[in-house]
C-alpha cells in the first residue's frame, strides 16, 4: 500500500485553551519532516475541532485505505481502553474497505522513561543554582 493511501492521525485530548490544542499541529509539523508523510492530520476527543469521527470520515472519503491511529495519551483510561476504540469501530462499519490501525497509548513505550530522564537531567543543573 503506498503512502498516498495511508493516513495518520495524531489523537489529542482537546481542551477549552486553544494553546493545549497547538500542540499536536506542532508535533505533527515535525513528524511531517522526519517521516516525509504528507497525510498526517490532528484530531481530538473532546473540546476541539475536528473530532476523530469527522476525521476518520474525511480521510477514509479522500481514499485512505489504512489509517493510523495514535492517541497522544501516557496512560490507559477509560478514553484509550473504551471510547477511542467505540469510536473506530463505528467507523469501520461505515467504511470496511479501510484499514484502522490503533497504535494504543504513549506511557507504554519504555522511551518515555528516557524522556523523564532528560528532563531530571536538565533541571538538576537549574536546583543547584
Amino acid at each position: 500500500m503506498s503512502d498516498k493511501q495511508t493516513g495518520v492521525i495524531v489523537l489529542g485530548h482537546g481542551s477549552r485553551l486553544k494553546k493545549a490544542n497547538d500542540l499536536i499541529p506542532e508535533i505533527i509539523s515535525g513528524l511531517k519532516r522526519s517521516l516525509g508523510l504528507a497525510r498526517i492530520y490532528p484530531a481530538y476527543l473532546q473540546l476541539a475541532k475536528p473530532d476523530l469521527g469527522q476525521r476518520l470520515e474525511r480521510l477514509a472519503k479522500a481514499g485512505c485505505r489504512r489509517i493510523i491511529i495514535i492517541p497522544f495519551f501516557l496512560f490507559v483510561g477509560n478514553h484509550v481502553s473504551r471510547d477511542i476504540p467505540e469510536i473506530i469501530e463505528q467507523e469501520k462499519k461505515k467504511y470496511p474497505d479501510v484499514r484502522f490501525i490503533y497504535t494504543g497509548n504513549l506511557g507504554e513505550d519504555s522511551r518515555i522513561a528516557d524522556i523523564v530522564a532528560d528532563k531530571i537531567k536538565e533541571n538538576l543543573n537549574e536546583a543547584d543554582k
